[in-house]
């Protein structure tokens, strides 16, 4: 893939992104209000799930589908006698 190609994908990508779902968020915000704990009490989890319902414009955002990603690398460690 040639830059050309690169920079005419990312921007076709970048053309497909919506603005931030306002009215998803608040159905969001309230529906944690109205469970059983002090409002906030989740704290960053909360604000993470507000912020994926207006990202995917829907409260409650629908569920995700599981996913486990492996990664590994040596970076030269091995040839240096390193191990874990």
């Amino acid at each position: 893939m040639t830059s050309g190609t690169a920079a005419r994908s990312i921007a076709a990508l970048a053309s497909e992104i919506a603005p931030l779902d306002e009215a998803a968020a608040a159905a969001a915000q309230a529906e944690l209000d109205r469970k059983t704990k002090p409002r906030g009490s989740l704290g960053r989890l909360e604000r993470l799930a507000v912020r994926l319902a207006a990202i995917r414009a829907e409260s409650p955002p629908a569920t995700l589908r599981p996913v486990v990603l492996v990664a590994a690398g040596d970076h030269g460690v091995v040839a240096e006698g390193v191990s874990a």
